[in-house]
């Protein structure tokens, strides 16, 4: 994402915010500008409001834990597909890929990136 595709995302946005928010966003680049800032308390009457930096794995369990090693099988086989030549074979291969990758991440692995984020509770034996 780049400072047009937030705009882009932000002009879209406006019209799912009804009143006063706040915006959360991670620490990238193109969302933590004052320009940003100063766009969203203008455009959308918010405030803008980073995380703290490395802060991911808590704020954003599925990002770490199942979507980094979604996009990392996605990669992989994208590597090792026949290119295709038109617009529509692109998208049925891209949906193929997303679907034969999907179904390595495993039901457990989506469980336990939820581990950091919210700690089981502790057992205590009286």
């Amino acid at each position: 994402m780049d400072g047009r595709v937030w705009r882009t995302y932000l002009d879209m946005l406006q019209y799912e915010i009804h009143g006063p928010t706040v915006i959360l966003v991670d620490n990238f680049d193109a969302h933590v500008t004052q320009e940003s800032s100063e766009s969203i308390a203008r455009d959308l009457f918010s405030v803008l409001e980073p995380l703290p930096p490395n802060c991911t794995s808590v704020c954003q369990p599925l990002d770490v834990g199942v979507m980094g090693p979604f996009k990392k099988l996605l990669r992989t086989l994208w590597l090792e597909v026949t290119p295709v030549v038109t617009a529509g074979e692109k998208r049925l291969a891209m949906i193929k890929r997303s679907i034969k990758a999907w179904d390595r991440i495993s039901a457990d692995a989506i469980k336990k990136s939820f581990v950091k984020a919210i700690p089981p509770p502790e057992i205590v034996l009286v």
